[in-house]
């Protein structure tokens, strides 16, 4: 019998390039301010992985994902 094997979990070394590429792009069109994107996406993975912790240890998804919506929505530009 071959072991059960376990689906891969993103790491932060894989699924930054991700969010550094989503925000380059978003800064690039003008959605968010243009700023360096390398600070910022280690701020929002740091940030969505300690939600994701609390969110184990019994914190409230819905109210994560209120507040995560909170944050992203004030990246956005006025224009």
């Amino acid at each position: 019998m071959s072991p059960t094997r376990q689906p891969a979990r993103p790491s932060g070394r894989r699924s930054a390039p991700h969010l550094t590429e989503a925000l380059t792009t978003l800064a690039a069109t003008g959605i968010i301010a243009d700023q360096p994107v390398e600070p910022l996406a280690r701020l929002l993975s740091g940030a969505m992985n300690e939600a994701a912790l609390w969110i184990a240890r019994g914190g409230d998804p819905q109210a994560a994902e209120q507040a995560l919506d909170r944050l992203l929505t004030g990246l956005r530009t006025t224009a």
